[in-house]
């Protein structure tokens, strides 16, 4: 059979296939399921909460934690200026601004994006 789906939507999983071989000459039916790991490597802040990822920032400005920056809700930018309703995370006035988030795994990444 073809391989089923990875097992996550994002990092490592695993993926199984089943095959049967019907017994010719007299032998006897056989049936073999085989089990190989996957890495989903796209992931999208969408995935980051469902993967129990946590975010936290040096204090919440108007009400934006952490937990924005991984919810994986669109955001909405113009220049320095966020839109009303953002789903940003935003830091409070600082001269050593910080965001954290623990992908509670090892992962490549290859794009942050900071406004």
């Amino acid at each position: 059979s073809n391989w089923s789906a990875c097992t996550v939507q994002c990092g490592n999983g695993t993926r199984t296939r089943h095959i049967s071989q019907v017994a010719t000459n007299g032998g006897k039916d056989c049936a073999v399921s085989s089990t190989e790991i996957c890495i989903i490597s796209s992931c999208t802040a969408t995935h980051l909460s469902a993967l129990g990822a946590t975010a936290k920032q040096n204090g919440d400005f108007a009400g934006r934690p952490a937990t924005l920056a991984i919810d994986g809700s669109p955001t909405t930018v113009t220049g320095q200026s966020l839109h009303p309703g953002s789903t940003c995370a935003a830091t409070i006035l600082s001269t050593n601004p910080w965001l954290q988030i623990d992908l509670k795994a090892v992962y490549l990444v290859s794009r942050v994006r900071a406004i």
